[in-house]
C-alpha cells in the first residue's frame, strides 16, 4: 500500500462514518414520525429513494450556502432545482405532487420533527391525509457556521406516481390533467387522480387532533414560523389543532374551541385561526388551531374541548395532553435580579418568563464556570461546577440577572 493510499484511507473513514450517522439519524426520523401519525390515528409513511435524494441534496444546499427555505438559486453550490417539485423530478420522483418540509440547526431528526409539529402550517404538511411516501435527508457540518445542520422532509402519493407510469388513451367525456408528472405535457385522468388521493384520504382517520390524545411531553412555547400564523407575537403558547378528513366531511362550521388547565380554568388569551382568518390563506375549511397567546407551563396537564357542527352534525372533542416535565429542578425567572442557591456539580433549568409577547432572549454572559445550552428562547439547561464557590456566579440577560450560591 502506497502512502497516498493510506491518507485516502484516512480521508475516506470519516466521511464514510458521516454519511453513516446520517443515514441512521433519518431512520430514526421516520420511525419518529410515523410514531406520531399513528397515534394521531394516519397511515404511516413509507420511504422512497427518489424523494430521500431530493431531500439530502436540499439539506446539503442549505448548509453549503448557509441559508434556510425552499426555493434554490441557479449558480449556488449544490444546486439541483429551483423547487422542491423540481428536485424530486431531477431525483427520479415520477410526479410534482409533492409536499416540503424542513428545519435547520436542530439537535437530531426527532428534535427536528418536534420543532416543526410546534409550527402549525408545518406540522399539517406531517399530518397530510392524502400523502403516503417520504424521503428524509439531512446533511451537518463541524465548521463553525451560523449554520449547521439541516433536516428536509419530501412528502408523496405512490398512486399518483404509478399513474405517472402509465399511457391513458384519450376519451370523449374525460377531464385530464397535465403538470402533474416528469413529462409536463402528459395527461392523467381527473377522474383516476381524484381516486388515488381518495384511496388514501379512507385509510386515515376521520377527525385528526394534535397533540393526540393523552400525548406527553409537548413543549409549553411557540416561537415563529415562515410564514407568520401570529406576526405579532415573538413568543406564544403551542398550537391546538384539529383536521377533518375530507374523504368523510365536506363543510365544517367551528361553534368553540376551548383550552383548560388542569384545575379546569380556561385559558382566555387565546386566537382561534381558521380558514376564514387566516391571513397567509393556507388555513383550508377543514382546518382549525387554537393558538395560545402566552406560554403553557412545564409539567401541566391541560384538556381541549372542541365543538363544531359537521355536515349538519355536532360533533365535540375533549382531550387530554402534558407539556414536558423536565427531570432538572425548574426555577421560574421573573425578577430582574434573582439568588439561587444550588449544589456543586447539579443542574437546573432556568425558565425566564416572558413579560410581554416579544419578550425573548437574544443571549446570555456567564461568570464562574457556568455551562449554559439553550432549550428555546426563554429556557436555558445551567450546569454549575463541580466546587464550591464564594466568588461571584451568574448568568446576565441583560435586563435580567441570575445570581448563584454554590455549595
Amino acid at each position: 500500500m502506497t502512502l497516498r493510499d493510506t491518507l485516502l484511507g484516512l480521508i475516506l473513514f470519516p466521511i464514510l462514518l458521516l454519511v453513516s450517522l446520517e443515514a441512521n439519524s433519518d431512520k430514526q426520523g421516520l420511525a419518529y414520525l410515523n410514531k406520531i401519525r399513528e397515534h394521531t390515528g394516519l397511515i404511516a409513511f413509507k420511504s422512497n429513494k427518489a424523494l430521500k435524494k431530493a431531500a439530502a441534496s436540499h439539506a446539503k444546499y442549505l448548509v453549503q450556502n448557509q441559508i434556510s427555505g425552499h426555493y434554490e438559486k441557479i449558480g449556488k453550490y449544490s444546486y439541483t432545482g429551483r423547487t422542491p417539485s423540481k428536485r424530486v423530478i431531477k431525483a427520479g420522483y415520477p410526479s410534482h405532487f409533492v409536499m416540503e418540509n424542513l428545519s435547520v440547526n436542530t439537535t437530531g431528526a426527532d428534535k427536528s420533527i418536534d420543532k416543526l409539529f410546534s409550527a402549525i402550517y408545518h406540522r399539517f404538511v406531517f399530518l397530510n391525509l392524502d400523502k403516503d411516501e417520504i424521503g428524509i435527508g439531512s446533511y451537518f457540518t463541524k465548521k463553525k457556521r451560523r449554520i449547521k445542520s439541516a433536516y428536509v422532509y419530501n412528502l408523496g402519493l405512490s398512486g399518483i406516481s404509478h399513474l405517472c407510469q402509465r399511457s391513458f388513451k384519450m376519451t370523449n367525456g374525460e377531464y385530464y390533467m397535465k403538470n402533474i408528472c416528469r413529462q409536463n405535457d402528459k395527461m392523467i385522468p381527473r377522474s383516476r387522480f381524484r381516486e388515488e388521493k381518495e384511496y388514501i384520504r379512507r385509510k386515515n382517520k376521520d377527525i385528526i387532533v394534535y397533540p393526540y390524545a393523552n400525548q406527553k411531553h409537548i413543549w409549553p412555547a411557540f416561537y415563529n414560523e415562515s410564514p407568520d400564523p401570529l406576526p405579532k407575537y415573538k413568543v406564544s403558547g403551542f398550537p391546538i389543532s384539529v383536521q377533518f378528513n375530507p374523504a368523510n366531511f365536506k363543510n365544517v362550521k367551528l361553534k368553540s374551541f376551548r383550552l383548560y388547565d388542569e384545575k379546569g380554568k380556561e385559558l382566555k388569551k387565546t386566537r382561534i385561526l381558521q380558514h376564514k382568518n387566516d391571513h397567509n390563506h393556507l388555513f383550508t375549511k377543514l382546518e382549525f388551531a387554537l393558538m395560545p397567546l402566552a406560554r403553557l407551563e412545564f409539567g401541566r396537564t391541560y384538556t381541549a374541548v372542541f365543538e363544531a357542527v359537521a355536515d349538519g352534525r355536532k360533533v365535540k372533542k375533549r382531550w387530554y395532553f402534558r407539556t414536558e416535565d423536565p427531570k432538572e429542578r425548574v426555577y421560574r425567572i421573573t425578577q430582574n435580579k434573582t439568588t439561587l442557591k444550588v449544589r456543586s456539580g447539579s443542574s437546573a433549568i432556568l425558565y425566564i418568563v416572558p413579560r410581554s409577547r416579544k419578550d425573548i432572549l437574544r443571549g446570555s454572559k456567564s461568570r464562574g464556570g457556568i455551562k449554559v445550552s439553550f432549550l428555546d428562547q426563554n429556557t436555558l439547561k445551567v450546569i454549575f461546577p463541580k466546587r464550591r464557590s464564594s466568588g461571584r456566579v451568574s448568568l446576565d440577560f441583560g435586563k435580567r440577572k441570575v445570581y448563584f450560591t454554590i455549595e
